[in-house]
């Protein structure tokens, strides 16, 4: 690539499936943007194989995905409506379910792979005109001034923006060349990704085991077969990583208690290390952190994803208010005290369940199967419960109602 000067409204750094979202916000706002990110997009080929890696799109994001006009090619590729959610414990008899009539809706939310969202968001990208690709390229450096940033890149460009927002996930370069600090830490697990098919039908249904080792998800995909996401303690992951495919599919059978009967490995098994990361600060003057830059969570509940085209909402919401310097400190605090709030609160809720539902200590477990069953039987409570993790909150932002 020739090296050149461009000079933008904001340089979204990431095109994973937050950046491209926020990206996809800013073009409908009517920015100019600069996408730059190490890596090409993947594209999604008519009956390509099912991948591994998914995301539990929920009723929130999958309102941000309608508005910019991406939903539709999602569908036209292929998503997996779920109507209900099982969550038991494998120590005691306690269980919860959620089912979407209990609101009135279709469906809980759509599992849907990460290719397809990203795919279909750079597709609708790519009608835009006023967009900037940079890929496969990589920054080295950033420079900020009192009224604009400047992105020096490997290849020599450079690129000058009233905003540089970092979607370049948990190792993110900008927030790293930025000086942002970063908080992080380790499950001591791993979590355990492929696909599966299973003896009975999933029966559209979400399936969470919570074990001693780790919680089992057995996400439901409309071929029939399910992405499990298993997180297990690093030693366990060992082990079960040196199983041959069918070692490893009778312990996934075990492990989900033959909930659908026989299970069978359809894919290879990717591990990845749990973390949870916060960083110090989402903002700076003319730098802003969305998704996984921001903060990490553990995968139990299936909400990073989702926190992150949140964030994406809430900055485009944010800079659509911002009457004159879109990359002020003063407009980007407002996006900061808007998302702080929820992204703690949830890292919190996650550790907590983490070492409660791993605790085999007897009155831990007898309290928790006690809350199980309590949120089971007060209606009033399992909507509560339903109503915040479909993103259906009253104080969402403008693009995801």
């Amino acid at each position: 690539m020739c090296s050149e000067h461009v000079t933008v409204d904001v340089v979204v750094v990431g095109a994973g499936i937050v950046g491209l979202t926020l990206a996809n916000l800013l073009a409908k706002q009517g920015r100019s943007i600069a996408i730059v990110d190490r890596s090409e997009v993947e594209v999604f080929k008519d009956n390509q194989d099912y991948q591994s890696r998914v995301t539990a799109v929920s009723p929130g994001s999958q309102a941000i995905f309608e508005y910019v006009g991406a939903w539709s090619a999602m569908q036209s590729k292929r998503v997996s409506p779920f109507t209900d959610m099982h969550v038991w414990d494998e120590k005691g008899n306690s269980n919860i379910h959620f089912n979407a009539n209990d609101l009135q809706r279709n469906n809980l939310g759509h599992i849907v792979e990460n290719v397809v969202i990203q795919a279909s968001l750079h597709e609708n990208l790519q009608q835009q005109s006023d967009v900037e690709w940079f890929l496969p390229e990589q920054i080295s450096k950033v420079i900020t001034f009192h009224d604009y940033a400047e992105l020096e890149l490997v290849s020599g460009s450079v690129i000058s923006a009233k905003l540089v927002v970092g979607a370049d996930g948990g190792r993110s370069t900008v927030r790293n060349l930025t000086e942002i600090a970063y908080t992080e830490k380790s499950y001591q697990q791993m979590g355990l990704v492929a696909l599966v098919e299973t003896e009975h039908p999933h029966e559209n249904t979400a399936w969470q085991r919570f074990l001693s080792t780790g919680p089992l998800a057995l996400l439901p995909l409309n071929n029939g077969q399910c992405s499990i996401v298993w997180s297990v303690s690093e030693d366990y992951a060992d082990e079960l990583m040196k199983l041959n495919e069918h070692e490893f599919a009778n312990a996934l059978t075990q492990a989900s208690n033959m909930q659908l009967g026989k299970i069978t490995l359809k894919s290879n098994c990717v591990a990845f290390p749990l973390v949870s990361g916060q960083a110090d600060s989402m903002v700076q003057s003319r730098i802003a952190l969305v998704g996984d830059a921001a903060h990490a969570l553990h995968p139990l509940a299936g909400q990073g994803a989702n926190l992150g085209f949140t964030d994406a909402a809430v900055l485009t919401d944010v800079l659509g208010h911002a009457k004159r310097d879109i990359g002020s400190l003063k407009v980007l605090r407002k996006y900061e005290r808007a998302r702080v709030g929820e992204t703690q609160i949830m890292q919190s809720a996650m550790d907590t369940f983490v070492a409660a539902f791993g605790s085999s200590n007897a009155k831990i477990v007898k309290a928790r199967n006690v809350a199980l069953r309590t949120a089971d039987s007060i209606q009033p409570v399992k909507k509560f419960f339903m109503k915040h993790a479909m993103g259906l909150g009253k104080d969402r932002p403008t693009y995801a109602r």
